[in-house]
């Protein structure tokens, strides 16, 4: 050993190692400034890392065969040798390399989900000084994030789930790991007077290296030139040259007025506060910066995106928003007419207007044209909802929580879709998480109240609901829902104080109406409730959550039972919601050249109560419908799993009805109405359909004996808070 120890002083192996390592290092840490600046791939730098440690070995072979004393030299034998182990092992190192790189991946965000063109725009930080700028910042944040999502090869984390790191000093590791990108813009601004100091850099989630950095003092003036150049050159470092359509994306949409835009980013600050004050806020705010600058896209967008958070609380009506919508969404068309957002909106109207075809096309140039947005996958999630394609829905839902991962919202919304689809434990476990993420937002409540309901547990819909009623105490719609809820559970005294609280939250709502209806059918008051429902037709518009639609069935049901079918039918094609008659050229003419046969089938199927019944006065218009599905979905339209149920419903078979739908109507929940269906079906009498719904009802009166301490327990009352 002592002999080994002295070769090795001798040769200076000692020294020659530290001097190669530490020349090696300093290459590396030059190699990567350079290779940020000129956007080497990765595989270059590997290839570097790789040859310098195969380099190694070969200056250890060489300092031991020419150390000081020199006699030693490589024979010819010794060097071919000595080159085939060095290829050898580099090869080796090659190829477990990229293994090596896997693994990492598996265990940290090394392979961002959204793929390496992909990243984030955290809040600038506001180091004014002054917390009354914060809405500067932000909505330097926020110009900077649209920009990008416009862009079709970037995919861009939307502002809510980058925002939710705002104030924290989490590591941008870890960041880019939950929002699953590549890449994290971020920066700062600092606004004094007419002067801005203006930071921005481009980091690497996997490592916080620097892919591109740079600061600015300039006159305020400068602002919107400093935007493009950040824009414009995170663009270039992620997804290489800029093209010249790509640099007209990126200067489109924005304005060169200052006072406008400060107004703009003002309306962006009061939008996200989401409440009906904030929103009127806001659309002064906008409607201010479009009075200085007419031909401002950004706001003409934010202006049509506030109006639609209104209608969808339903601050204004579907109706007003559209007529709002409209005129502003013609002005951005005519200065950027293939906007992916002003698609998406074309088509959400085009949905509305029951343009089902073209709804569904304009969604898709929106998708196709901005990607990286959020916004223009749900709304194209949205349409295809409506149109009834719960799985197309889904799939865009996934896209939206792919680019917004950090949104109780959009978490909540894509479970909604999953419930549709009857994926229970599914939506449970995402409403759940949604809950996590947002244990203030009274929708994540009532949405748990809504998958609990589905699966039969009444006592624990009403705790959900209660549970939602403290965090938004000004919704009439919680109220609504347990009004019917503890109505099915037999607890008549409470479904009405709950149905007043609605009323007195606001009057004359679709909520309120329908439920009124719903408990007085299952009271058995027939005629009122057809009534009702007759007078609620014409406001379809209102539509939410399907209230009007389980309005007006259990209308078709009552309408059913005291003979009078004909009154309900003729108040449904007057208002054309249905086809005057069934035959093809009646369904045709019903369509209309701009609706889907498709979508219309659904909505027959959706209403067939009211659509027909099982008596033999019907089976004309049965037969017809029989006629019109094989017309529209082909020969074997029976056997597609969208319309099992119309086609047993249409055979009116009692025996097969009675197998079809007793195995999987499991569910406790709903039962006036199914008991209702049943009567309508010829199947109530039925000794297998009596036997099941008794059931059933005593399933229920042992939640109803069981709900008093449950909710005891967690310190609820069924009933609302006195002097309210």
């Amino acid at each position: 050993m002592d002999e080994f120890l002295t070769r090795l002083r001798e040769r200076k192996l000692v020294q020659w190692a530290l001097a190669y390592v530490a020349g090696a290092f300093a290459l590396l840490q030059a190699l990567d400034i350079v290779g940020q600046q000129f956007g080497w791939p990765e595989s270059v730098r590997r290839g570097i890392t790789i040859a310098l440690a195969v380099g190694f070995f070969v200056m250890l072979v060489l300092a031991w065969y020419h150390g000081e004393r020199g006699a030693q030299r490589v024979t010819g034998t010794e060097l071919s040798i000595l080159a085939l182990l060095l290829a050898l092992g580099g090869a080796a190192l090659w190829y477990l390399a990229p293994a090596g790189s896997a693994a990492n991946a598996a265990s940290g965000p090394a392979v961002a989900p959204l793929g390496p063109a992909s990243t984030a725009v955290l809040p600038f930080v506001n180091m004014s000084g002054d917390k009354g700028n914060e809405y500067f910042s932000d909505g330097m944040t926020e110009t900077l994030l649209d920009r990008l999502a416009q862009v079709p090869q970037l995919k861009v984390a939307a502002r809510t789930s980058s925002f939710s790191f705002k104030g924290t000093n989490t590591d941008v590791r870890k960041i880019g790991a939950q929002l699953g990108v590549a890449s994290l813009v971020e920066g700062s601004v600092q606004q004094a007077g007419d002067t801005l100091r203006i930071t921005a850099q481009l980091v690497r989630a996997i490592d916080g290296s620097h892919l591109w950095s740079m600061h600015y003092d300039r006159k305020a003036a400068d602002l919107f030139a400093i935007q493009d150049e950040i824009a414009g050159s995170v663009t270039q470092a992620l997804v290489g040259e800029l093209l010249p359509q790509t640099k007209q994306i990126l200067a489109k949409g924005g304005t060169k007025d200052l006072a406008a835009y400060d107004a703009y980013t003002r309306g962006l600050q009061q939008i996200e506060l989401n409440s009906f004050a904030s929103y009127e806020e806001a659309v002064k705010m906008l409607q201010g910066a479009l009075a200085r600058d007419p031909n401002y896209v950004d706001a003409m967008l934010a202006l049509v995106n506030a109006w639609y958070s209104m209608a969808s609380t339903g601050e204004i009506t579907p109706a007003d928003y559209r007529e709002r919508a409209a005129p502003m969404l013609d002005r951005v068309e005519a200065i950027d007419p293939e906007n992916g957002l002003l698609l998406a909106f074309r088509g959400e109207i085009a949905q509305e207007r029951e343009e089902h075809v073209l709804a569904v096309q304009l969604g898709r140039r929106g998708v196709t044209a901005a990607p990286g947005d959020a916004r223009t996958h749900h709304i194209l999630a949205d349409i295809y909802s409506f149109q009834g394609d719960d799985r197309a829905a889904l799939k865009e839902m996934d896209q939206v929580l792919a680019l917004n991962p950090l949104s109780d919202n959009i978490v909540r919304l894509r479970a909604w879709r999953l419930l549709a689809l009857n994926r229970f434990d599914e939506a449970e476990q995402a409403v759940r998480h949604a809950l996590q993420l947002d244990p203030d937002n009274s929708s994540n409540y009532w949405m748990l109240g809504r998958v609990a309901y589905a699966r039969g547990d009444l006592a624990q819909a009403v705790a959900w609901e209660l549970k939602q009623n403290p965090h938004d105490p000004v919704d009439p719609e919680g109220p609504a829902d347990l009004a019917i809820i503890l109505d099915e559970l037999g607890e008549t005294a409470a479904a009405d104080a709950w149905l007043a609280e609605s009323v007195r939250r606001k009057a004359n709502t679709l909520l309120a109406a329908s439920a009124d209806i719903a408990l007085r059918y299952a009271r058995g008051d027939r005629a009122t409730v057809l009534a009702k429902a007759i007078e609620l037709i014409p406001r379809r518009d209102e539509e939410h959550h399907d209230y009007w639609r389980n309005a007006i069935v259990f209308g078709c049901l009552a309408a059913d039972e005291l003979k009078r079918t004909a009154q309900m039918r003729a108040a449904l094609v007057d208002a054309q919601i249905l086809p005057r008659d069934l035959t093809a050229a009646g369904f045709k003419d019903w369509v209309g050249p701009a609706a889907s046969p498709q979508v219309r089938l659904r909505d027959l199927a959706a209403g067939r109560r009211c659509v027909f019944t099982n008596t033999d006065a019907d089976a004309p218009r049965r037969e017809q419908l029989r006629a019109l599905f094989a017309q529209v979905e082909g020969a074997n339209w029976e056997s597609k799993d969208a319309w099992q149920d119309i086609a047993v419903d249409l055979r009116n078979d009692p025996d097969a009805i009675v197998a079809h739908y007793l195995p999987k109507d499991t569910a406790v929940s709903n039962l006036p109405l199914r008991e209702g269906t049943a009567r309508m079906l010829g199947v109530a009498a039925d000794p297998r359909v009596v036997k099941h719904f008794a059931e059933q009802r005593e399933q229920i009166a042992q939640m109803r004996a069981a709900l008093p301490a449950a909710l005891a327990k967690e310190g609820l009352s069924m009933l609302p808070a006195p002097g309210k």
